[in-house]
């Protein structure tokens, strides 16, 4: 796993190295950091690469509230956590949906709730690029990419961004290969992102602007896999 660790403190961010190393010994995990003694320079030298940003609140200059609004800007995707010695801002770290919050000093138990967590956020964010079999050929598109998937008589029709992809196929099919990648049946005939759902509305669910219905024979299903994924899960 890739870290940021972004603090003013040295001995606050040699603290998290601590607790970071104990933690990926105890669970044989790989581990890379990188530390950055100011929120400036953190956002300047950004390159899209980490894995999960562990961000001060109160630092001098460029907050870490101010810099999570800047770099959800740039990422809107990657997992991100506060530390602070402040608990009355700590509420604020939802305003740019960070995973979650610690308060300073950092326990090795509390940190270890908070990794494990972190953990199913990473999973759940994660990519990969699906292969889309065209009558035009294959086509390569991140499952990220996929609003939804409809099925109508006999083909399979993949809702990206901007583009619809038609190919012949059973929804089963699209299923066994889309679910690792967050996706859930919403009737016999949609197949949806649960990346990419913006709200409901009556029995519908909304997916990139569009409105897919839920059957009742999928409706608690649907439900309880959203609330998985939106709980990290």
């Amino acid at each position: 796993m890739r870290i940021a660790i972004v603090d003013d403190s040295p001995g606050d961010r040699d603290q998290l190295l601590e607790c970071l190393n104990r933690y990926f010994s105890d669970t044989k995990g790989t581990l890379e950091t990188t530390c950055f003694t100011d929120a400036a320079a953190f956002l300047k030298d950004y390159h899209y690469s980490f894995d999960f940003i562990i961000l001060d609140i109160d630092m001098p200059g460029l907050s870490g509230i101010e810099a999570a609004k800047v770099l959800r800007e740039k990422d809107p995707h990657v997992t991100l956590m506060f530390v602070t010695n402040m608990p009355q801002y700590a509420i604020e770290a939802y305003s740019v949906e960070a995973m979650d919050y610690m308060l300073k000093p950092v326990s090795y138990p509390d940190f270890c709730l908070k990794m494990k967590k972190a953990e199913r956020y990473i999973r759940r964010n994660a990519d990969a690029p699906v292969k889309i079999q065209t009558a035009d050929g294959p086509l390569m598109r991140q499952a990220s990419q996929i609003l939804y998937v409809e099925s109508r008589q006999h083909y399979l029709y993949y809702h990206t961004e901007g583009e619809v992809l038609k190919v012949r196929g059973k929804l089963s099919a699209a299923e066994e290969s889309l679910l690792p990648y967050h996706f859930a049946r919403a009737g016999e005939s949609y197949l949806v992102n649960l990346s990419r759902v913006s709200g409901f509305d009556g029995s519908d669910v909304i997916a990139g602007g569009d409105r897919i219905p839920v059957s009742r024979r999928c409706r608690t299903s649907f439900l309880s896999a959203y609330t998985r994924y939106a709980g990290g899960f």
